[in-house]
């Protein structure tokens, strides 16, 4: 893959992220509840304007999140990402996805749901460099309103003998066997689907795929900066692709 364009990077932005759902919920509850946030959440309409919902019928369009207005122009950045660290550089090869092109949006079967599944998009890879053993995916959103980025996966022990995993294949459990996931913020496993602050404006979820030639061997429970530290030296490759989402 060739270098990125930092100011094509800039262009599309992050996302703050969901709790891992309620045990005590029951299904039909599930159900409301997750339509109750997708009405919150939905695109406003014209003042004079109503939209269809499918669990609680017409919702009245909501005005601008005063709150994501406010901390519009306040993001992490991408300089942030793992991907910019310099101890993790690397020769290029071409991660993609066939549920969206590099910088286009993130479809909304891919979205964060606070309650229910969240649905990972199937990704694919160009070969890896001679001597990769292990590859391990970071995706992040670097436009959440704080210093660090969010984390929407970290997953150890992708068998490079691969070309790709299916989508929903960053489930925890995962399906495919030997995947791992460690821990994202608030405590949640495997893939936290885009999910940003209404009306702040579009976020970028950077899918970062890094080719080791030693296998990490982390044990349970393990974190991003356990990650990056193990991973320092032992990067011989890497891919990115970059997805978009917003909730106007």
């Amino acid at each position: 893959m060739p270098d990125h364009d930092p100011d094509s990077h800039r262009r599309c932005h992050g996302h703050v992220f969901p709790k891992s759902g309620a045990t005590a919920v029951g299904a039909e509850d599930t159900d409301l509840l997750d339509a109750g946030l997708r009405a919150w959440t939905a695109p406003p309409a014209r003042q004079d304007q109503k939209y269809p919902d499918s669990q609680l019928g017409t919702v009245e369009a909501m005005p601008a999140n005063p709150l994501g207005v406010a901390l519009r122009n306040r993001r992490a950045g991408h300089h942030t990402l793992v991907w910019a660290r310099p101890d993790l550089q690397a020769p290029e090869f071409t991660l993609t996805s066939p549920a969206f092109d590099h910088g286009a949006p993130i479809p909304e079967k891919h979205r964060g749901r606070l309650f229910g599944a969240n649905v990972s998009p199937a990704l694919n890879w160009t070969q890896p460099p001679a001597g990769t053993v292990e590859l391990v995916l970071i995706a992040q959103d670097p436009d959440v309103p704080v210093g660090k980025p969010a984390t929407h996966a970290l997953t150890l022990g992708i068998d490079p003998s691969l070309n790709g995993i299916p989508e929903n294949a960053l489930a925890n459990p995962s399906p495919i066997p030997g995947l791992r996931h460690g821990k994202g913020p608030l405590g949640r496993r495997g893939w936290a689907g885009p999910m940003p602050i209404r009306s702040h404006g579009p976020h970028a979820y950077v899918f970062q795929l890094f080719a080791l030639d030693q296998v990490l061997g982390l044990p349970v429970g393990f974190a991003l900066d356990e990650v990056i530290a193990a991973m320092s030296g032992h990067i011989i490759g890497r891919a990115r692709l970059d997805g978009t989402y917003e909730i106007r």
